[in-house]
């Protein structure tokens, strides 16, 4: 189960925030009882990059203490406000894996209901540097398509990118 955070108070006045109407699914925003600003309770964009390298894609094992701790899971993480996708995805497999990469366009969009993240996953194709794990990941592998380890995935994401970057392979 995915945790989500609500603010309880209006971070320009401190008053407390009330919703003016029903929730209806993600419907009307919070709004301030204070001075009246509204707050949106937008989902966070998150990136993650299918990283190729001799016909192998390169995942990590999660070291972060959560759901996916200790799972196979795509390089990537939470863009930054004001930063380029593209450059987020580059950033996220630079600092993740040690490698440089060079995209190859979007493979997909990925949103779940109740999950607060929407995760665009794009093609990479690793370029340069040396494979190295940072305190992120536990350890990092690179795996022949038939050899991807399904059963150990951290989350629907990876599983779901996965699937559609070997559908987007074409037969072997």
């Amino acid at each position: 189960m995915v945790k989500t955070f609500t603010p309880s108070f209006c971070a320009s006045c401190g008053a407390p925030l009330a919703r003016p109407l029903p929730d209806v699914g993600g419907g009307p925003p919070l709004m301030c009882t204070g001075c009246g600003m509204s707050v949106y309770l937008d989902p966070k964009l998150a990136v993650a990059g299918v990283v190729q390298t001799g016909g192998r894609v390169l995942l990590l094992r999660r070291a972060q203490r959560d759901q996916a701790h200790g799972r196979w899971i795509l390089p990537g993480g939470h863009v930054d406000r004001g930063e380029e996708v593209r450059g987020a995805v580059l950033r996220e497999i630079r600092e993740e894996t040690g490698l440089a990469a060079e995209l190859d366009g979007l493979l997909g969009v990925y949103s779940y209901p109740g999950h607060p993240v929407v995760l665009l996953v794009y093609l990479a194709r690793a370029n340069g540097g040396r494979i190295t794990a940072n305190r992120e990941a536990l350890d990092i592998e690179l795996f022949k398509p038939q050899d991807i380890p399904w059963d150990e995935l951290g989350y629907q994401s990876t599983h779901d990118a996965l699937r559609d970057w070997l559908a987007h392979q074409g037969p072997a």
